[in-house]
């Protein structure tokens, strides 16, 4: 039985298809509840094998949690995955996200309760064929001089389809805080599905909040420069594709990238 996830704080004309989205669930999901201790610092990398998980985290004050979570599987077989994270006083969160193929859903929901607490989420993806990509991402503001990030960048081809529901809600109390969302869409073919629904709720003043999507297809003068120079238009696209989706992977922590993507430290040191 389909239930309906990823629904947004904020809804819209229901024509749009943007405030939910009706998915088959399995029977059941992995759980991880956690509390990340004052002052101390941590990383969780999800395992991408997993069709469904929950992570419910309390970050305590002066604390940092990094979630890291990296599909390269490009199989059929959906993941789903439903994040809520509370941050106290000056915590922070990092979400990365990033997604290299596949059917993904992810919902995203942060409490920024604590004064100058702070989120940050990158969100990277290149998706081909009948790839998929859902994400419900929320910063919800409550605390004093809190600050938010939302920021995804992707590459869509053949005939994928995302949404990505981004929304900065500024509550009353939240006084100096600070939210921006900006999404980068690169669009190879014209058979993609593309929905950026960024969104701004107001309920304070002396606030500030920014948003915006850039979204389009490669250059074509550009394109024909680098044919005229030799490389082929489809090398050109596969070039410009990997290097969108490069800036997001490089952000990963270290660590992460050693284990993830090694090459890419191996790169770094050949250029120094």
């Amino acid at each position: 039985m389909k239930q309906i996830i990823n629904i947004p704080p904020a809804r819209t004309f229901r024509w749009l298809g943007v405030n939910g989205t009706a998915a088959e669930l399995p029977s059941s999901a992995e759980n991880t509840v956690c509390t990340v201790p004052a002052g101390s610092e941590q990383i969780l990398v999800l395992p991408e094998d997993v069709s469904a998980q929950n992570i419910t985290v309390d970050i305590e004050p002066h604390a940092l949690f990094r979630l890291i979570q990296i599909r390269k599987d490009t199989g059929s077989d959906s993941r789903f995955s439903d994040i809520h994270v509370n941050c106290q006083e000056g915590s922070r969160f990092e979400w990365y996200r990033i997604v290299l193929g596949g059917t993904s859903y992810d919902n995203c929901s942060v409490a920024l309760s604590g004064a100058d607490s702070s989120f940050a989420a990158e969100i990277g993806y290149r998706l081909d064929g009948q790839d998929l990509l859902d994400v419900n991402c929320e910063a919800i503001h409550t605390g004093r001089r809190t600050n938010s990030t939302i920021h995804a960048s992707g590459v869509m081809s053949g005939t994928s389809s995302k949404i990505l529901r981004g929304t900065i809600d500024l509550k009353r109390g939240c006084k100096g805080a600070v939210g921006n969302e900006q999404e980068d869409v690169l669009l190879l073919d014209e058979t993609v599905t593309n929905r950026s629904v960024p969104v701004i709720l107001c309920s304070e003043e002396d606030v500030e909040g920014n948003h915006g999507a850039s979204i389009g297809q490669l250059d074509e003068d550009l394109v024909f420069y680098l044919e005229s120079r030799g490389i082929p238009r489809e090398a050109v696209y596969e070039m410009m594709a990997k290097a969108r989706i490069d800036a997001v992977i490089r952000k990963l922590p270290e660590s992460v990238l050693a284990a993830e993507f090694p090459e890419y430290l191996h790169k770094e040191e050949a250029a120094i």
